[in-house]
């Protein structure tokens, strides 16, 4: 007997019965995973997405005053500005002909970031600094600490200077600062720009939360 034989002396009505059980089954495993994976899935939106919405008004502000295609020596990293040094700076450690206009635009990113509320209330302050190598004596490492800081408060003057209204409205936001480095660790030929969130991101954070803590 084949089984097209076999199928004709079989009742539709529990093979049918059969079938309704399994897909009810089915059903049921799947919503069972759905909502295991909602009770996951939220609370990690609500940790990652006040994070996410804060870089993101960052790299939105930035693509619009340098587009939004990559930019030679140019980087978005997180809440972080990092750009090559020989963008702004020629082998004298005076600013480079092409460091004006790249000022200009930082200046008014963050001009933009600091004249919003939701921007401006979740930053804590923006620390623009540079990693200068460990050498072998101290007075090596003095030398070489106040060049790279005459470099990064330069950096810090001339946004202000680029922007008026950043220095006058939004200079205590700024800070200027060299940072010695071992020099295996690298990264002592960028500047970085970096946007430090203020205690307000956590506390977000903290209150998107509470709803998964009964």
């Amino acid at each position: 007997m084949n089984m097209r034989s076999l199928w004709k002396y079989l009742p539709a009505g529990p093979i049918l019965g059969l079938a309704l059980i399994g897909v009810v089954l089915l059903s049921a495993r799947l919503y069972y995973q759905a909502v295991k994976n909602q009770r996951f899935l939220e609370p990690a939106l609500a940790i990652s997405q006040p994070r996410y919405e804060f870089t993101r008004s960052i790299t939105v502000t930035f693509q619009k005053e340098f587009g939004a295609g990559s930019v030679r020596g140019l980087t978005v990293k997180m809440s972080s500005i990092v750009v090559h040094r020989s963008l702004l700076f020629s082998q004298d450690d005076t600013l480079a002909p092409a460091a004006r206009e790249v000022l200009q635009k930082l200046a008014r990113i963050f001009l933009t970031l600091l004249e919003d509320d939701y921007t401006r209330n979740n930053i804590r302050f923006v620390l623009i600094n540079a990693r200068y190598p460990a050498g072998s004596t101290g007075q090596t490492n003095a030398a070489e600490r106040m060049r790279v800081q005459r470099m990064v408060g330069l950096i810090k003057d001339s946004l202000f200077q680029a922007e008026p209204e950043l220095g006058r409205r939004y200079r205590t936001y700024f800070a200027a600062a060299a940072l010695q480095v071992y020099s295996q660790e690298g990264g002592s030929d960028v500047i970085e720009l970096r946007i430090v969130p203020s205690e307000l991101l956590h506390i977000e954070v903290f209150k998107r939360l509470e709803k998964y803590a009964d």
